[in-house]
């Protein structure tokens, strides 16, 4: 991964995104963006990958899916409407995947109601060593715009047949990097992010945006 420095976050961030987007945003935290948020989404939004360092409840989450919730948006309100997974989640906690699950129905059905006639554009689902075969199954016919999983799970799809519904993949979110940042199971997981890339290069695509997440990873610039 590498972190580059922004040119500085723009006059009001939210004007990167789509009205219904930054509309939601608005009502919901009349406060507006967090300092992570306003210095990582013009970042994010240049399609650099990025570290964000942040303490808990700085809002990392938002800081690094709503520009990839925004482009899911604006794909599907262009007629693209085949399913594709386009941003994929990794994060070593079993337990943090269904929170951020449950974390993404808020923005995911207000960013819809913003749109009207309860229109939920955006498709989200969890793929742990939990989740039932029947549910596997359906994720590959019709793979989520959002698919949030565990390394040991990409692991799996990339070396089976989930390789062919991660060749749409354009953002990958590592959660929680301080936990495997220097360790076995980290040093796979880099390989599994490599092997992705791969994927989607084969695809035609170009490598995926990373946007990794922590509250506290030193040093930094070896991390990233």
């Amino acid at each position: 991964m590498t972190a580059r420095r922004s040119g500085g976050p723009a006059a009001d961030p939210l004007d990167l995104f789509h009205a219904a987007v930054a509309a939601w945003f608005r009502e919901t935290f009349p406060e507006g963006p967090t300092e992570a948020q306003r210095l990582a989404w013009p970042a994010i939004a240049r399609g650099e990958s990025v570290l964000l360092v942040s303490p808990t409840g700085t809002g990392k989450t938002l800081a690094a899916f709503l520009v990839a919730l925004d482009a899911i948006l604006r794909r599907r309100l262009a007629g693209d409407d085949a399913p594709r997974l386009a941003t994929l989640y990794v994060s070593p906690l079993k337990a943090l995947d269904n929170d951020v699950h449950r974390n993404l129905e808020r923005p995911r059905e207000g960013i819809a109601a913003q749109l009207g006639a309860g229109r939920v554009p955006i498709t989200t689902a969890v793929r742990t060593g939990d989740t039932p075969s029947r549910e596997r199954t359906s994720q590959l016919k019709a793979p989520p715009d959002v698919l949030i999983t565990t390394p040991e799970s990409l692991y799996l799809m990339l070396t089976g047949g989930g390789r062919r519904a991660l060749e749409g993949v354009s953002t990958v979110v590592v959660d929680e990097v301080h936990s495997v940042a220097g360790t076995k199971r980290g040093s796979h997981l880099a390989l599994s992010l490599e092997r992705l890339a791969e994927v989607i290069s084969r695809a035609g695509g170009a490598p995926p945006q990373r946007v990794a997440l922590s509250a506290t990873v030193a040093p930094v610039d070896v991390v990233a």
